[in-house]
């Protein structure tokens, strides 16, 4: 009798399991990929940016820990509030080493103190940033508490996009990106789905950089690519690793330079 009821269960487990298919599966083994953080988890970023001058020996690397939240609406849109934590620098300019930290004694001169000084002031400084589900970013601008004291935008940035509708493994999408590290550039990106692994799905992105501008009274063209992926965390969006390689050349009159920016990222809830 115990032996009937055993099997008896296990068949209508068995039945009742065969109801309620995994998701992916039932949507052809696509997904939604959407930016919507957990209200007030907190989140810890460690990012950091290259700029390799070939021409002039010289690489930089910056390393900036920002701490801080998000929250997402009800219609979708995200508020992130995030503080830089700790800004430090490294690196060989002219064929010199340099190194230094934001808030610690100031021993850089030179090169090195023109370098460093535009990220070095935003230490300790908070920012609001406003996002839509697709990771696009709407505004941001730099807080002290409630109020607004700056519209001036953190170095951070979120590279990824997602695609507007379900993706699955091998799908791509096309988006335009403004890179604001170093030179600021525009960025024809196509993103592809390469693997979606248990939480996280991997994204792969490949990109066309352009841009001009004026610097120092000189006119300057950019041309060059962007390569790079992306760990997400399928349940928020949050983009948990980061690695992106831009290789562009910098036309500045009759000069051209090549230039390396590397990027990478790694974002830690708590």
């Amino acid at each position: 009798m115990k032996k009937i009821v055993f099997f008896s269960s296990l068949f209508l487990m068995i039945a009742f399991g065969g109801c309620n298919p995994d998701p992916k599966k039932e949507n052809n083994g696509k997904i939604k990929l959407a930016f919507q953080p957990v209200k007030d988890k907190a989140v810890k970023i460690s990012y950091s940016f290259s700029v390799n001058s070939k021409s002039s020996n010289s690489l930089t690397n910056f390393y900036m820990t920002l701490i801080g939240k998000g929250e997402t609406a009800a219609d979708g849109a995200v508020i992130l509030e995030l503080k830089n934590e700790s800004i430090k620098m490294d690196g060989t300019i002219e064929g010199n080493k340099v190194n230094g930290a934001a808030g610690a004694t100031d021993t850089l001169t030179g090169d090195a103190r023109l370098v460093s000084m535009p990220v070095f002031t935003l230490y300790g400084k908070s920012y609001r940033s406003s996002y839509d589900p697709g990771l696009n970013k709407k505004w941001e601008v730099q807080t002290d508490g409630d109020k607004i004291v700056d519209s001036t935008e953190n170095k951070m940035q979120l590279l990824v996009r997602y695609a507007d509708h379900e993706v699955g493994v091998g799908d791509s999408w096309e988006k335009n990106l403004v890179i604001k590290a170093g030179n600021k550039m525009n960025c024809i990106a196509k993103y592809t789905l390469n693997e979606v692994k248990g939480d996280s799905a991997i994204i792969s992105v490949e990109g066309k950089l352009y841009g001009k501008g004026e610097s120092f009274g000189n006119e300057f063209t950019i041309d060059g690519t962007l390569k790079g992926t992306f760990t997400v965390d399928v349940a928020t969006g949050w983009p948990l690793s980061t690695n992106i390689d831009q290789h562009f050349t910098l036309k500045l009159g009759d000069r051209n330079i090549p230039m390396q920016y590397s990027i990478e990222s790694l974002v830690v809830s708590n």
